[in-house]
C-alpha cells in the first residue's frame, strides 16, 4: 500500500464533509427551488461516491473505499431524494467499474450496498431524526451500520466462495467501517458549522426524543457488544472442540491402521512358524533358531497345555509359568477351551523381564501355543515403509496432516505437505512432553502456527496437526457473519423500539402538551384524550379532572369578581349625577351627560353641582389608566375638585389646591386631564381651564367652534404647578360639548381613529340638537364607527345648553308583543301633553313608533321560545319643540339603516324585514339611528315640529 494509495483514501474520506460545508453555505444565501436543490445536491455527492470508488485502495479481490458515505450525508444533511440519486449514481459507476479492473468479486455487493446506502438514509431522515439533521454520534453510527451491510452483502452474494469472501472482507473491514463512519461524522460537524452552530453543541434541555435515542444506543451497544463476545466466544469454543475431536479421530484412524498393519505383519510371521512348528513336539531348539534367523524376529517360544514354556529362543525362559504375570497370561486364552486361536498384544514390557518392551503374537498349535515377538528395531525395521505409506497421504481437516517421530524425537514419517526442520521436531518433543495424549496444543512447522495432538502407537509417537489458520476459519466466517448480522439487527431493533416509543409515548407526551399549551392560553374548554394505554387515560382524566376544578375554581372567582365590580360600577355611578334634569327649577340651561366605561369601571369622569344661587360648577376628567385603579383615583380627584370648586375660591386656585393634595398620595404616578368651569347662568359668563384635557367644542350663532386654551398641566404630577383660568360670556343657544379622549381616539375595525375632524364633522351636522339628543347620538356615532372593534378607553361626554330649559324625559320596558304598543303610545302621549305639539306631528310620531315596534315584535325574537323585551326612552326638548324616542331590543343583528328602500312590491309577502314600514320611519322622522350596543340593537329617531 502506497503513500498515494492513502493519500486518496484520505482525500475521498474528506470529501463528503467538505461538500455537506460548502453546499450548506450555498443554500443559505439563495434561495432554490426543492427539486432543483435536491438534484443539484444528488449530483455533487453522486460524483464523491465516484471519486470514493476510484480513489479506493485496491485488493486482489474487492477495493478498501469511502464510497458509502456520499449517499448517506447526502440523505441526512440535504433531503431523500439527494440521497438516493447520490445512492444511485455510486452504485452504477461501481457497476460499471469492473471493466477496468475495480474488484469483479465484490461487484454486485457493492453495487447494492451503495444503491442502499441513499435509501437507508432517506428512512432515517424521515423516520427517526424527524427531518432534523442528525449529531456526530448517531452520523457516525449511520456510516458504520451501513458498511456493515456493505461487507455483509459480500458473502450474501457469494454463497460458493465463503472462504474467499471472509478474506476480503477481513482485509476490508476495519478500514471501510472507520474511513464512512468518520466521513458521515465530519459531514455532521460541518453541517453545525456551516450554520453557525459551536462544535459539540446540543440542545440544552435536550428533547424527549433525542434523549430516547441516546439512552436506547447505549443499552443497544451495551447488548450487541455483550451478544458480540457471547458469539466470539462460543464459536471459540466450539471451534476448539470440533478441532478437538478433528485431531482426535485422525490418531485413531492411524493408530487403528499402523497397529494393525504391526498386527497382521507379526501374527503372519507367527503362522509362518506354526508351520515347522505345527505341534509342541516338534519345538526343537534347531528349528527355532533358523526360524529366529530367517524371520528376522525377537524371540519364539513354545508352551504346552500347562501354561509352561517348554521350548524358547531364550533358553533362560524355559520352565516360565504364564500364568506368573498379566502380560503373559492373556495368551492362555490359547490353549484349547480358551476361545480363541490367535492373538496379537500391544508393544508393552513382558513380564519375563519388565526392562524389556516387546510386541507378542500367538497362535493355537497342537498340545498349546506359540509366541512370537518383535523388540524395537525389528518393529522399526518391519513398519517404516508401511508407516509412510499411512501418513503421506493423510490428510487432517483443510491444511493439515500426520507426523511419526521416535521417543528420541527422530522423524520416522511426515505428510507431504509438513516438512518440520530438526529444531522444528525438537521443539514438538519438548511441547508433547507436557502435555496427555489427545490434548490439543499450539506449535509450530516451518514458521506456520497449527494445533496438534498426540498418542503413543506402539513404539512410535503419532502427532496430528491441522493449520490453526484454517481451524479457526470456520469459527472466524461464523463469528464475523454472527458479528455483522448482529450490528444489523440491533441497529433494526433500535429504529423498530425507537419508533414504537416515540409513537406510543412521546407523541402522546406531546399530544398532551400541545393540549396543556391550549390551556395555558386561557383556553379552559380543552380537553387531553390520550387513550392509547391505561397510564395515558389516567394522565388524561386527572388533567382534565384538575382542568375542570380549575374553570370551576376561576368561575366561581370570576363571578366573585363580577359582583364586586358590578357593586364597585354601582358605587362610581351613584358618585356621578345621573338624574336629568338635574335642576328643574332652573330654566336658564340644559346639562346632559353620560359616561361608558370600557371596563367595568373606568377612569373618566364628570360632575355638575351649584356652587351658589346663580353659579353652576362643572367638569370633565379622564385618569390614567382603566380599571380599579383608575377608578380610586378617580373618585378622590372627583372629591377634590368638587369640594374646592364648591369652597368659594377662584377657579385656578382650586384647581391648583386639588392638584397638590393629589400629589402628595400618589405613589402610583397616575394623573389625570381636566376641563373645569364655572358658569354663572344669570349673566352668562364662564370662566373654565383646560389642564391637559381634549379641547371642548363650541356653538355660537348655529357654527361649532373650537375652544383650544392651555390653563395647565394635568393633574397629578407636579406639586406647584400654576393653573390659568379663561373667561368668556355666553348667548342664549350657545352650547358646549366636552368629551374625553375615548371618543376622538375610537379606533374602527381598520385600525383607524374616530378624530377631531370626525367630531367637527359630526356636531356640525348635528347643529341643532340640545344637551341630551346631542351626547347620545354622538355616543351611537362613535359606537357605529368602531363596530365589531374592542372599545379601547373610557367615553365620556357632556353637553350643556345656556339659555334653554331642561328636558322632559320617560322610560318603560314592555313585553315584545304587539298588546304592548298601546301602553307605549300613552305614555308619549303624556309626555307630549300641553307641549303644543300639532295633530300631524303627533299621528306621524305614532306611526314612526308603531312601525319600529311592530318590527321588533315580529322578527328581533322569532328564535327564542318566549317574547324578549322592548325598552322605550323618550326625551323632550324645548326651542326648537323636538321629541327624541329609542327603542333597545336585545333580538337578533339587524340595522335598518343598512336596507335599500324598497321597490314598490307586488304584494305584502314580497316585503322584507325592515320592508315600506322602515321606509316610512326614515321619511317621518328628522333624524334616525342604529348602533348595536354590546347584545341589544338600539334605534333612535327625532322628530321636531
Amino acid at each position: 500500500m502506497s503513500s498515494l494509495n492513502i493519500l486518496h483514501f484520505t482525500v475521498a474520506t474528506l470529501m463528503p464533509g467538505i461538500a455537506t460545508y460548502v453546499l450548506s453555505r450555498v443554500k443559505s444565501r439563495r434561495a432554490w427551488n426543492y427539486w432543483t436543490w435536491q438534484i443539484v445536491c444528488g449530483l455533487v455527492f453522486g460524483g464523491i461516491a465516484v471519486l470514493g470508488t476510484e480513489f479506493g485502495i485496491v485488493t486482489d479481490d474487492a477495493i478498501m473505499n469511502v464510497r458509502d458515505a456520499a449517499p448517506i450525508s447526502a440523505g441526512l444533511f440535504f433531503g431523500v431524494p439527494a440521497g438516493i440519486i447520490a445512492g444511485i449514481i455510486g452504485g452504477a459507476e461501481r457497476w460499471l467499474s469492473a471493466m477496468w479492473g475495480r474488484g469483479m468479486f465484490t461487484r454486485v455487493a457493492c453495487s447494492l450496498a451503495t444503491c442502499a446506502a441513499g435509501v437507508y438514509a432517506a428512512v432515517l431522515r424521515n423516520y427517526v431524526f424527524e427531518d432534523k439533521k442528525p449529531g456526530r454520534l448517531f452520523s457516525c453510527i449511520t456510516g458504520v451500520v451501513a458498511e456493515v451491510l456493505h461487507l455483509l452483502l459480500i458473502f450474501v452474494t457469494n454463497p460458493q466462495n465463503m472462504t474467499r469472501a471472509y478474506f476480503v472482507v477481513r482485509a476490508c473491514t476495519f478500514p471501510m467501517i472507520i474511513a464512512n463512519g468518520l466521513a458521515v461524522a465530519l459531514s455532521a460537524v460541518a453541517a453545525n458549522m456551516a450554520e453557525g452552530k459551536p462544535i459539540g453543541a446540543r440542545e440544552e434541555p435536550p428533547s424527549l426524543s433525542k434523549l430516547i435515542q441516546e439512552r436506547l444506543l447505549i443499552v443497544m451497544v451495551i447488548g450487541l457488544v455483550a451478544s458480540t463476545v457471547f458469539t466470539m466466544v462460543l464459536q471459540g469454543s466450539l471451534s476448539k472442540a470440533k478441532t478437538q475431536k478433528l485431531l482426535s479421530l485422525a490418531l485413531q484412524d492411524a493408530e487403528s491402521d499402523i497397529g494393525k498393519a504391526t498386527d497382521d505383519s507379526l501374527l503372519g510371521l507367527a503362522q509362518q512358524v506354526a508351520i515347522e512348528i505345527p505341534t509342541v513336539q516338534d519345538a526343537t531348539p534347531e528349528t527355532i533358531d533358523n526360524l529366529l534367523r530367517r524371520l528376522s524376529v525377537s524371540q519364539i517360544n513354545v508352551v504346552n497345555t500347562q501354561g509352561i514354556i517348554v521350548a524358547s529362543s531364550n533358553q533362560s525362559l524355559v520352565g516360565f509359568d504364564m500364568a506368573s504375570g498379566t502380560q503373559s497370561q492373556e495368551f492362555l486364552a490359547l490353549l484349547p477351551g480358551g476361545g480363541t486361536t490367535s492373538l496379537v498384544q500391544d508393544y508393552q514390557p513382558s513380564t519375563a523381564d519388565p526392562n524389556v518392551w516387546r510386541k507378542y503374537a500367538g497362535l493355537r498349535i497342537g498340545g498349546g501355543f506359540l509366541q512370537v515377538a518383535y523388540d524395537t528395531n525389528y518393529i522399526l525395521d518391519d513398519l517404516q515403509d508401511r508407516m509412510r505409506f499411512a501418513v503421506l497421504g493423510r490428510h487432517v481437516g483443510q491444511e493439515g496432516g500426520l507426523v511419526v517421530v521416535t521417543p528420541d524425537g527422530s522423524l520416522i514419517a511426515a505428510h507431504s505437505d509438513l516438512q518440520p526442520s530438526k529444531q522444528d521436531l525438537a521443539l514438538l518433543d519438548e511441547t508433547v512432553d507436557m502435555h496427555e495424549p489427545y490434548e490439543v496444543f499450539s506449535c509450530s512447522i516451518e514458521g506456520k502456527e497449527y494445533y496438534a495432538s498426540y498418542l503413543p502407537v506402539e513404539w512410535f509417537t503419532l502427532v496430528a496437526l491441522e493449520s490453526s489458520e484454517a481451524a479457526e476459519l470456520e469459527r472466524n466466517l461464523s463469528a464475523l457473519n454472527s458479528a455483522f448480522m448482529e450490528v444489523l439487527v440491533f441497529a433494526a431493533l433500535f429504529i423498530a423500539v425507537y419508533l414504537l416509543i416515540r409513537n406510543e409515548v412521546v407523541e402522546s407526551v406531546w399530544q398532551v402538551n400541545r393540549t396543556l399549551a391550549k390551556i395555558t392560553k386561557g383556553d379552559l374548554q380543552a380537553e387531553v384524550s390520550v387513550g392509547n394505554s391505561s397510564e395515558f387515560v389516567s394522565l388524561s382524566q386527572g388533567i382534565n379532572t384538575t382542568v375542570a376544578s380549575l374553570r370551576e375554581a376561576i368561575a366561581s372567582e370570576a363571578a366573585r369578581i363580577d359582583q364586586e365590580l358590578e357593586y364597585a360600577r354601582r358605587i362610581q355611578e351613584s358618585s356621578l349625577p345621573l338624574t336629568f334634569p338635574p335642576f328643574p327649577e332652573i330654566d336658564s340651561f340644559d346639562i346632559y351627560a353620560l359616561m361608558d366605561a370600557a371596563r367595568e369601571v373606568g377612569g373618566d369622569f364628570y360632575d355638575f353641582f351649584l356652587i351658589d344661587d346663580h353659579t353652576l360648577g362643572l367638569l370633565i376628567a379622564d385618569v390614567s389608566g382603566k380599571g380599579i385603579p383608575a377608578s380610586l383615583f378617580m373618585m378622590a380627584a372627583k372629591t377634590e375638585l368638587s369640594t374646592y370648586m364648591s369652597s368659594g375660591m377662584s377657579l385656578e386656585d382650586a384647581v391648583q389646591t386639588a392638584n397638590w393634595h393629589l400629589c402628595q398620595s400618589n405613589s402610583a404616578g397616575m394623573f389625570v386631564t381636566l376641563w373645569a368651569a364655572t358658569l354663572n347662568y344669570e349673566t352668562g359668563e364662564l370662566t373654565y381651564v383646560n389642564a391637559g384635557h381634549n379641547p371642548p367644542l363650541l356653538r355660537h350663532n348655529g357654527t361649532w367652534e373650537w375652544l383650544r386654551t392651555r390653563g395647565g398641566l394635568f393633574l397629578g404630577s407636579f406639586d406647584y404647578a400654576k393653573y390659568r383660568s379663561s373667561t368668556l360670556t355666553l348667548e342664549s343657544g350657545d352650547e358646549l360639548l366636552l368629551y374625553t379622549d375615548g371618543v376622538t381616539e375610537a379606533f374602527s375595525e381598520q385600525e383607524e381613529q374616530y378624530g377631531e375632524e370626525r367630531l367637527e364633522k359630526f356636531a356640525a351636522a348635528h347643529s341643532n340638537m340640545h344637551p341630551r339628543p346631542l351626547a347620545t347620538m354622538l355616543r351611537a356615532n362613535v359606537a357605529r364607527w368602531a363596530v365589531n372593534a374592542e372599545q379601547s378607553d373610557d367615553i365620556t361626554i357632556l353637553a350643556l345648553e345656556y339659555g334653554s330649559s331642561s328636558q322632559a324625559t320617560g322610560s318603560l320596558t314592555v313585553p315584545a308583543t304587539l298588546d304592548q304598543l298601546d301602553t307605549v303610545l300613552d305614555a308619549v302621549h303624556e309626555a307630549l301633553h300641553d307641549r303644543s305639539c300639532p295633530l300631524s306631528t303627533q299621528t306621524q310620531l305614532d306611526t314612526i313608533i308603531e312601525e319600529l315596534f311592530v318590527n321588533i315584535c315580529s322578527y328581533a325574537y322569532v328564535h327564542w321560545p318566549e317574547p324578549g323585551f322592548v325598552t322605550v326612552e323618550y326625551v323632550y326638548t324645548a326651542n326648537p319643540n323636538q321629541m327624541v324616542v329609542s327603542l333597545t331590543d336585545a333580538g337578533i343583528p339587524f340595522d335598518p339603516l343598512a336596507q335599500s328602500d324598497p321597490k314598490a312590491p307586488r304584494s305584502i309577502d314580497d316585503m322584507g324585514i325592515g320592508g315600506l314600514g322602515i321606509m316610512m320611519a326614515k321619511r317621518m322622522s328628522d333624524d334616525l339611528s342604529y348602533v348595536r350596543d354590546g347584545d341589544k340593537n338600539v334605534v333612535a329617531f327625532a322628530k321636531r315640529w
